[in-house]
């Protein structure tokens, strides 16, 4: 088996750093074969997260030096931002006919749940998801 050297390390635009506990920021050297050994040992989720909440951080010191806000108003910027992320998406969804407004809360705010064609779509999800694991 032929084995190169590879070297990962971080990039904004791409998640090529491999992560793992304590060593969010260690970078992995060694050969194509050492570094299926190493990816197999890592903890997934603890990963992901570790990557959400480095992107969060780089999300937070963008706002700052662009927008020159404090963290806090850049946190309440970031929020803003998310929230309409998620109004843009729950409208699209509407629209497609996925999704519907099934009343509202103590708040005031519609709450939203499956049509028919959501609920099948939800389900080849699912199946698909289940094949995958297999």
């Amino acid at each position: 088996m032929v084995s190169k050297t590879i070297f990962a390390s971080s990039n904004l635009a791409g998640r090529t750093n491999f992560y793992m506990n304590e060593n969010i920021n260690t970078t992995f050297t060694g050969t194509v074969d050492q570094l299926l050994e190493h990816c197999s040992k890592l903890e997934f989720d603890i990963s992901e997260e570790q990557i959400k909440q480095r992107e969060y951080e780089m999300s937070l010191q963008l706002i700052m030096d662009s927008e020159e806000v404090s963290r806090d108003e850049a946190i309440e910027i970031y929020n803003m931002i998310a929230l309409e992320e998620v109004k843009q998406t729950v409208d699209k969804l509407v629209k497609d006919g996925i999704l519907e407004c099934t009343g509202v809360d103590e708040n005031g705010e519609p709450k939203f749940g499956l049509t028919e064609l959501g609920k099948q779509c939800a389900g080849e999800i699912k199946k698909q998801a289940g094949n995958k694991k297999k």
